[in-house]
């Protein structure tokens, strides 16, 4: 036993420990029959009695009397122990009746040694030592029978009665009773041993029968409260072991007791027979085939009530086997939600992309052979404006109205599932003619186009859509989701609403700018971006007063790769803040070898605001080259104000607090170009060259120019004018426009720092070479 509860130590085996209950049993055997205890009592009296006779001693009478009272008294107290409940013993009322027991015990056999003590001492009659020994003697061995179960007991009996009998024969007795005197010690030993081996014997068969107690009451208890239904079937097909569940789950309560039945009598339940496993055979003729082969077998029914049960069958040794019932039910449920989950998108229920691609491979399996199929990969137009002006719950409440539009599209055979986001991709098996594809499409985009009305918004928005076919863009579909996806991009970039179809040309083209991909990150990490200044000149002092910072690729292979393609490049795949962060130090370190009032101009690109600390890098910079923030201009175009007002103008304020110049560049080409004027810490505004390209031949736009240039200068406001590259627009801009700084071609086209280190020693001060310019406007 492994669980031990108020446990008590025998003396005469140390460390061994009993629980209550077995110490309990112990005590209550002590307290045996009452009834055979009297009889073993008055034997002993009776022969008490027939020795006084014989003898006539006053002694043997008064030990008799003391004998009686002794028994009776411990009679009663035998019987009043047994009339105690259980519940009313605890350890230490079974000590304190044990040590009772063993007092009166131990007086009594003291009583009929003394017995034979006296009978030797006043008599030498052999009929006297006879009746008196031999009644004792026999009264010895009932203890070993009757108290075996407590060693104390039987010790201290042994010792109580061993010294007044053997001391009578010694003392008093001839040679044959020295020799009874003497064979009685390893007698009286012997009874030690005998009740040792029986109390050994009784011991393991109580803890083995309370271990099988333990484990039969464990396995009821699991029995009872396990989830499955469980039987056990023997080798002659009866049912020797089940739990309530099993007729539960079989759907048997109250009709069949299945305990001590045969599987025979379960097999006539109409229930077995009426329902069906998957194979097709009747659940009763599966369970019989389980028990003939004995093979681990599993399966599956389901109930009328639509219940799905899972029946396990395992053969064992012993008996022909077991068999597991469990209700599946729920699992089954939990395994197609996540299945659903796995599988479909939780806002709009349409296939995502990992399982789109999955049953696109196995319909691509099934196509005939020169049969094809379409592809098309769609996004939603304006879709960002309307979450970030409406919220996302309106967003999400469009995009299931969307999905449902597309599906009411959608021929027999396609299927639309949704990639994240507002990316949509459909596939139309068989067809791969381009009018069937343009009709299609043009439907899908106008369904989308139409308006819906959301928490009491009015919504329009639209869609684009890129497509690839197979077999004439690829054999893959994977590579056919790819050429769709930049086919959208594409389409795109025509205008919203449209649509675009893959084209080798266009392959090409992808090809050739992943490939300049590949190509700018080399060179970024190689530093082979050159950095090339482009000077501003002052017009009223004709010399220069700033050099704008401009970026240039020269690649081994492709030659010089204009700006605009290699920074829309580097800012798509994230790499625009490095590159930002190298130009302003190689500026700003450049700027030192100047002339003090020569300062630097660095532009700050939108995503730089996004994915940088501007504040950080340009700090940096300073502290790196010495130079001095009043030194360095940072232009930003009207761009980054658009994606992030407030936060570009926390940090433009940050910068002109230090010192920084700050410049709007590009200014007249957004929506909201004067708005900027006072909201922002602006120092200077470049005049976008749109402006100067048809001053000489539209009044218009002059008259735009001097407009802007006269609102930016009652601000306070440097006025800048860049691409100006002919006398004659010089000639203009100095007589009718209100400007301080000029930049274009018709000075200077970007140049090396080394060579523009020489321009501006040439065109700074009173000797600049730019007067010739200026006295010929």
């Amino acid at each position: 036993m492994n669980e031990k509860v108020n446990s008590i130590n025998l003396i005469d085996e140390p460390g061994k420990d009993l629980p209550l209950e077995v110490y309990n049993s112990v005590v209550r055997s002590l307290h045996g029959d009452s009834r055979s205890l009297f009889v073993g009592k008055f034997a002993t009296w009776l022969a008490i009695f027939a020795v006084w006779y014989r003898t006539n001693s006053t002694e043997i009478l008064a030990i008799g009397i003391l004998t009686v009272i002794v028994g009776l008294l411990r009679i009663v107290s035998v019987r009043k122990f047994l009339t105690i409940v259980d519940d009313e013993l605890d350890l230490e009322t079974l000590e304190k009746r044990q040590s009772i027991y063993l007092y009166w015990a131990a007086l009594y056999v003291f009583l009929l040694g003394a017995v034979c003590f006296v009978g030797m001492a006043v008599t030498s009659d052999d009929v006297v030592h006879l009746i008196s020994v031999s009644s004792t003697l026999a009264y010895i061995i009932g203890i070993a029978g009757r108290n075996f179960a407590s060693a104390k007991v039987v010790n201290v009996q042994v010792a109580a009665v061993s010294v007044p009998l053997i001391g009578g024969l010694i003392l008093f007795g001839g040679i044959y009773h020295h020799l009874l005197g003497c064979l009685l010690a390893p007698f009286l030993i012997a009874m030690h041993s005998i009740s040792a081996r029986l109390r050994q014997m009784l011991f393991d068969a109580v803890f083995t029968a309370m271990d099988n107690k333990l484990i039969a009451d464990r396995f009821e208890i699991a029995l009872k409260n396990v989830s499955h239904g469980i039987a056990m079937v023997d080798h002659q097909g009866n049912i020797v072991v089940v739990n309530q569940r099993f007729n539960e789950i079989f759907g048997l309560r109250n009709r069949f007791n299945s305990k001590g039945a045969t599987m025979a009598d379960l097999q006539e339940q109409e229930f077995l027979n009426t329902s069906t496993t998957a194979n097709g055979n009747s659940l009763g003729k599966r369970l019989e085939l389980c028990l003939k082969n004995k093979t681990k077998q599993k399966f599956q029914f389901q109930r009328s009530d639509g219940v799905v049960i899972e029946v396990s069958f395992t053969p064992i040794a012993s008996y022909t086997g077991v068999i597991v019932l469990e209700d599946i039910s729920e699992r089954i449920k939990s395994e197609a939600e996540i299945q659903q989950l796995a599988n479909f998108d939780s806002l709009t229920h349409l296939p995502n992309r990992r399982y789109f691609s999955q049953t696109a491979e196995e319909v691509c399996k099934t196509l005939n052979e020169g049969e094809g199929y379409s592809v098309f990969f769609m996004d939603v137009d304006k879709f960002k404006d309307i979450n970030d002006t409406l919220g996302h719950s309106v967003g999400d409440k469009l995009l299931c109205v969307i999905s449902l539009r597309m599906k009411a599209c959608l021929p027999k055979g396609g299927f639309v599932g949704r990639f994240g986001g507002d990316e949509f991709t459909i596939m139309l098996p068989g067809i791969t003619d381009r009018k069937v594809c343009e009709r299609f499409v043009k439907r899908v985009i106008e369904e989308v186009s139409k308006p819906v009305l959301i928490d009491g918004h009015l919504i329009v928005v639209g869609a684009s859509a890129g497509i690839a076919m197979y077999p004439e863009n690829s054999d893959t579909f994977e590579q056919l989701l790819k050429m769709a996806d930049v086919s959208l991009y594409e389409a795109k970039d025509q205008g919203r609403g449209s649509y675009y179809f893959y084209s080798d040309e266009l392959g090409s083209r992808i090809k050739e700018r992943m490939e300049l991909e590949v190509d700018l990150r080399k060179s970024v990490e190689a530093g082979e971006l050159v950095v090339y200044y482009q000077p501003l000149v002052d017009i009223k002092r004709n010399e220069v007063t700033c050099c704008e910072a401009l970026l240039r690729w020269q690649h081994p292979e492709k030659g010089n790769i204009p700006p605009d393609v290699f920074i829309a490049i580097a800012e798509e795949i994230g790499i625009i803040g490095k590159i930002g962060k190298f130009v302003m130090e190689e500026a700003t370190k450049e700027c030192m070898l100047w002339p003090n009032q020569v300062r630097v101009a660095v532009n700050v690109s939108s995503l730089q605001f996004q994915q940088t600390d501007v504040c950080a890098v340009v700090n940096q910079a300073l502290i790196k080259s010495g130079l001095a923030p009043s030194r360095l201009e940072v232009e930003v175009t009207e761009t980054a104000m658009i994606d992030d007002l407030v936060e570009t103008s926390r940090v433009l304020r940050t910068l002109s607090q230090s010192g920084v110049k700050v410049s709007l560049d590009d200014f007249g080409t957004g929506f909201s170009s004067l708005s900027y004027l006072h909201q922002l810490p602006l120092d200077k505004v470049k005049i976008d060259k749109s402006f100067v390209d048809s001053i000489r031949h539209d009044k218009r736009s002059l008259t735009l120019l001097i407009g802007v240039s006269k609102i930016a200068s009652d601000l306070g406001l440097q006025i800048i004018v860049e691409g100006v590259e002919e006398i004659e627009q010089l000639e203009i801009l100095k007589n009718g426009v209100h400007l301080d700084q000029v930049q274009g071609f018709l000075f200077s086209k970007p140049m090396p720092a080394v060579n523009i280190r020489e321009y501006i020693a040439k065109n700074v001060g009173v000797n600049s070479e730019l007067q010739n310019i200026s006295m010929r406007a």
